[in-house]
């Protein structure tokens, strides 16, 4: 199952739900990946990951300077992998202009590792 934790307006829970939804998920056993779609990187920092100090994060993942593979911090906590964002995803709207099938660079990712996990979070 794809879930997709989204709203327009800040400070609504957005990175706690997802946090916590993944960590009680995770706790029942199953394998959860959480995609990480906020400049801000709170969900980021908040499963201990310095935001600043990432080798590739979902901006690489869109223009495509990464696999998907080389994206994921696998069990950030037990059971729970996460594929990181920081400021840098600000620019990438600008970085995809012309780009053709940029509306579908995360979905075809996506589809190469889907199989691996229970459920797959993404916090926008």
């Amino acid at each position: 199952k794809i879930i997709a934790i989204a709203n327009q307006k800040g400070g609504v829970g957005k990175t706690t739900t997802s946090i916590n939804l993944s960590s009680c998920i995770a706790q029942k056993g199953k394998k959860v990946l959480v995609i990480d779609i906020d400049p801000q990187g709170n969900t980021t920092s908040g499963y201990g990951i310095d935001k600043n100090e990432l080798d590739y994060s979902v901006y690489d993942l869109m223009l495509g300077e990464c696999s998907v593979y080389d994206c994921i911090i696998k069990d950030v906590i037990k059971n729970v992998s996460l594929i990181p964002s920081n400021v840098d995803l600000s620019a990438v709207e600008i970085e995809l202009i012309g780009k053709e099938h940029k509306e579908t660079t995360l979905k075809k990712e996506i589809d190469y590792i889907k199989d691996k996990y229970d459920f797959i979070i993404i916090k926008c």
